[in-house]
């Protein structure tokens, strides 16, 4: 099973391609545009994302490079467009796209595109292991953190939604209202101290295992970022 995230803005195609690839055994979440993208992976890290080139708001290929730039080689990404012109192509893979699929998709294809995808990633994970264990560790199904070289932390529920929204931000820094959504709250309704009395517990939890330093940084009129390299993993 992979992965999948797919942004399409016709709802009818991203119905059709989320239900296919989900007959076809994957794990897969749809958004329509690029904020909506945002949100989904402060709660879901995708292996494989499907972009349709021409959406409302930041274009595929700003959302490929931005995915590119936050995953590294992590991640396989597919342009998925009407347009077939050499100059369209050449962008999306200047942008950070693996593949690039003409609609209407062939779903064999499509299907094929994907294994050959999971091959490689599978072969940088296994490349990227001392990276990986080198690393801050987010165990999402068990709710803890792991440093280093030293026993994982158990966190709250809350704590888990904080570092997953920093882990899925640009440079792992998250403004203020991004945190408080995480935590399934009203920015509008909700008073920033709370926020900051969650983040400094969530300071001194992680102190003292990161040399008596501070992982959790606070970004001064804008919110807060994880400094360390952190991974999330299922």
């Amino acid at each position: 099973m992979t992965r999948i995230i797919v942004v399409e803005d016709d709802i009818g195609q991203l119905e059709e391609l989320v239900s296919f690839l989900e007959f076809s055994g994957h794990e897969v979440h749809g958004a329509t545009n690029g904020a909506e993208l945002e949100s989904k992976l402060s709660q879901f890290t995708p292996e494989i994302a499907l972009l349709d080139y021409c959406l409302p708001g930041d274009s595929g290929s700003i959302l490929a490079e931005r995915l590119r730039k936050k995953f590294g080689a992590l991640i396989g990404i597919v342009m998925v467009t009407a347009l077939n012109r050499g100059s369209d192509r050449i962008e999306c893979r200047l942008a950070g796209a693996d593949n690039y699929l003409v609609k209407p998709i062939n779903f064999t294809e499509l299907l094929a595109l994907i294994g050959n995808m999971v091959n490689r990633l599978e072969a940088v994970h296994h490349n990227s292991l001392p990276t990986l264990n080198q690393a801050w560790q987010l165990l999402q199904a068990r709710s803890e953190l792991r440093p280093p070289g030293e026993p994982a932390i158990p966190l709250t529920g809350w704590e888990l939604s904080l570092l997953r929204a920093m882990a899925a931000a640009e440079n792992q820094q998250a403004d203020r209202d991004t945190l408080i959504r995480a935590m399934g709250k009203n920015p509008s309704h909700y008073d920033p101290r709370a926020l900051e009395a969650c983040m400094s517990r969530l300071r001194r939890k992680l102190r003292g295992f990161d040399n008596d330093s501070d992982s959790l940084q606070t970004v001064r009129g804008v919110g807060y970022k994880f400094i360390r390299p952190l991974v999330v993993l299922e």
